[in-house]
């Protein structure tokens, strides 16, 4: 008898819960086609595994190097006309890699030097 009764409270709660959400949506096309009908469009970075010596991007894309350490670890590059840096930090609690954003197309060269000053070298080719 409670068994009934708790899945009769659980299918109410469902059911309200659906049509609030419902009720606060105005429009019928899905939320991907709105945003990129509105000239916004979410791109993924490209991702850099600790033993990757290649990647390629495009000019506005973003790339990002994991790394085991967060602390103590840098990035460098040869052509920082072409690739705009961003050093791993902590913020507001969250930790991010270190990364880049691809600026202009060509072929830059990143360095990664390790907490230990161990270094490795990724080169990244940018296309327009």
């Amino acid at each position: 008898m409670f068994g009934n009764r708790r899945f009769v409270a659980i299918s109410a709660t469902a059911l309200l819960g659906a049509a609030v959400l419902a009720g606060c949506s105005s429009s019928t096309e899905p939320a991907a086609s709105s945003a990129a009908g509105a000239g916004t469009e979410v791109i993924a970075p490209i991702m850099v595994a600790p033993d990757q010596t290649q990647a390629s991007a495009k000019v506005g894309n973003f790339i990002v190097f994991n790394v085991e350490s967060l602390a103590g670890t840098t990035i460098s590059t040869d052509k920082p006309e072409l690739l705009e840096l961003t050093q791993a930090k902590e913020e507001g609690g969250a930790q991010f890699n270190p990364g880049a954003k691809a600026l202009a197309a060509g072929v830059a060269v990143v360095t990664v030097t390790n907490p230990d000053s161990s270094t490795r070298d990724v080169t990244i080719t940018i296309a327009e």
